[in-house]
């Protein structure tokens, strides 16, 4: 099947090294425009896809795992407020980077798919993505039709059809791009998510279980951006 090809041929780091990551942290080569994932001849770039205002004073950079459930419990009950004050506003941009936990393969074949929209719509795949968290991990458990879920969700999003969804799974451009969030990653020592640096600054951790005090975080970063 193209996913589990997908999955072997083009993250055996993820699969080996970053699979049994702890859901509940992660980190950020600051906004380096490329990383090195241990090796001279395995160098792999950056393709931040930025969401908001790209000049906005501020960067919030995520590394988060759509199966992971603690980023799940940030997207649904704190990111809508952020979104709303302070992304759409323009004062702070949001980077997200895969980083990509248990079960590998399911995870890494979503954001190969998310990866095969352009721009902001990466996002509305991913909140379906997280949307549907529960459902697909239930199915992969049971070794139930994942697959086709997938593909209900990539139909969704425009990607029609076993070829169109197939060529996802297989696009080199779109395996470099998840394989550099998983260096840039591993290059600041993440070893769960979601962890999250504001201009470069790691997060505290236990910010991102609040709305007030993640806006706290982003209203120091801000301060601290119009004080310089």
């Amino acid at each position: 099947m193209s996913m589990l090809r997908f999955t072997r041929r083009g993250t055996v780091m993820a699969a080996a090294a970053l699979a049994l990551a702890a859901c509940g942290s992660s980190t950020d080569s600051s906004e380096s425009n490329s990383s090195s994932s241990g090796s001279d001849t395995d160098k792999v770039v950056l393709q931040d896809i930025v969401f908001g205002d790209p000049n906005a004073p501020v960067t919030l950079v995520e590394y988060a795992s759509w199966t992971c459930p603690a980023c799940l419990v940030f997207h649904q009950r704190v990111l809508p407020s952020i979104k709303t004050d302070y992304i759409d506003t323009g004062q702070v941009k949001l980077v997200f980077r895969e980083f990509p936990t248990a079960p590998a393969n399911v995870t890494v074949a979503g954001f190969a798919l998310a990866r095969c929209t352009e721009g902001e719509a990466y996002y509305d795949m991913l909140d379906e993505l997280f949307v549907r968290q529960d459902a697909i991990l239930t199915l992969a458990r049971q070794g139930g039709p994942v697959v086709e879920a997938l593909k209900q969700v990539a139909s969704n999003h425009g990607i029609e059809g076993d070829d169109a969804f197939e060529a996802c799974l297989e696009s080199e451009d779109n395996r470099d791009a998840i394989r550099a969030s998983i260096a840039a990653a591993r290059g600041v020592g993440v070893d769960s998510t979601p962890t999250f640096f504001l201009n470069g600054e790691r997060m505290d951790g236990n910010a991102r279980i609040s709305v007030q005090a993640f806006a706290a975080e982003l209203d120091a970063a801000l301060a601290a951006s119009a004080g310089e």
